[in-house]
């Protein structure tokens, strides 16, 4: 896209999993930070974690009963080597969080107090009105998150609001190239913490419509100040 079209910036959204009980089903998330909560250091039980790692998560504490060792050790959060135009030539910073874009992210901020969608149709409605947040972080790894135990894992040692599979690899290469970005996520389920199944199913359409919604608004808004700029 970069290399065939006349890019301005990246406006990222999708649905994704709630990992913090402040929020609710609904709710659309507009997200500061994102990080990598994916990339490991699988060790075995013993094993030191590495220097540079900015986490650990060691299975032995999730053990019923408590006592003994387990078997599949240890996970060490490790950072990302970014690269980027605005840094020295093959020289990768160490990073955990990249930022969306300050300016796209105020902007933002006056969707806040914006109206949802609260049914997904005439049978099924939240009993709450879903609202939209900016501010919080976010995280991304390659697994779909649905296990309570590791949602307050990540929400306690990351401070995460959501959990997505893709956006940390847009904000990553958006600001990578120099190009603003922001990423819009509305949350359809409950990463584990419901009662019975993921809801996703039920509400993930729901989630997308509010999302799709959202960022409407906002494009309508970066329009509107573009060309009171102009």
């Amino acid at each position: 896209m970069v290399d065939h079209f006349y890019i301005k910036g990246f406006i990222h959204f999708g649905i994704s999993g709630n990992t913090n009980s402040s929020l609710s089903i609904g709710d659309v998330s507009i997200p500061k930070q994102f990080a990598n909560t994916g990339l490991w250091d699988w060790l075995k039980p013993n094993a030191t974690i590495p220097s540079n790692d900015v986490a650990q998560l060691d299975f032995k504490n999730y053990n019923v009963p408590k006592e003994g060792n387990n078997s599949l050790g240890r996970v060490g959060y490790s950072p990302e080597q970014f690269y980027s135009e605005a840094g020295e030539p093959n020289t990768p910073q160490q990073r955990l969080w990249f930022q969306v874009s300050n300016n796209w992210l105020h902007l933002a901020t006056s969707l806040e107090g914006m109206e949802l969608e609260q049914c997904v149709n005439a049978t099924l409605c939240l009993d709450y009105k879903p609202k939209v947040v900016v501010g919080l972080r976010g995280s991304t790894a390659n697994t779909f998150l649905d296990n309570a135990a590791y949602r307050d894992f990540i929400f306690q040692t990351f401070g995460v609001s959501s959990a997505d599979m893709e956006s940390t690899a847009v904000v990553m290469t958006s600001l990578s190239n120099g190009y603003p970005v922001i990423v819009v996520r509305g949350l359809s389920d409950l990463a584990g913490a419901q009662e019975g199944q993921n809801s996703i199913d039920l509400f993930g359409p729901l989630a997308a419509t509010n999302v799709a919604n959202v960022v409407i608004q906002f494009v309508k808004k970066l329009s509107e100040e573009s060309y009171s700029r102009s």
